[in-house]
C-alpha cells in the first residue's frame, strides 16, 4: 500500500484490483514459460541419449504445442495484453533457437 503526505495528512492508496482475466492469462503465460524451460532441458538431454528424457520428450512436445495453440487463440481473440504477447513470442523464440543449435 502506497502512502502520500499531503498538507500534514497521510493518504493511503490501495493498489488497483487486478483484472481477473488478465491474471488468468498471466498465469497461463508463466505456466507456458515454465513448461518450455522443462521441455528444452529434456530436448537437450534426449539429443545426448538420456533414456528418461527420450521417453518424456514426445509427450512434452505435444503438451507445449497444445499450450501454445491456446495462447495463439487468445492472441487472435485479443485476450492478451501487449506485455503478455511479447513474453509468449520471446518464449517461442527460445524454442526456435534451441532447436536450431
Amino acid at each position: 500500500m502506497a502512502t502520500q503526505k499531503d498538507a500534514g495528512f497521510e493518504i493511503k492508496h490501495t493498489e488497483k484490483n487486478k483484472d481477473p482475466i488478465c491474471e488468468k492469462w498471466n498465469k497461463r503465460v508463466d505456466d507456458y514459460e515454465n513448461y518450455v524451460k522443462e521441455y528444452i532441458t529434456h530436448y537437450k538431454k534426449s539429443l545426448k541419449g538420456n533414456s528418461i528424457s527420450l521417453s518424456k520428450y514426445p509427450y512434452m512436445k505435444v503438451k507445449w504445442e497444445a499450450l501454445g495453440l491456446k495462447l495463439d487463440k487468445a492472441k487472435k481473440k485479443e485476450l492478451l495484453t501487449n506485455k503478455q504477447m511479447k513474453k509468449v513470442l520471446r518464449i517461442q523464440l527460445k524454442i526456435v533457437n534451441t532447436c536450431c543449435e
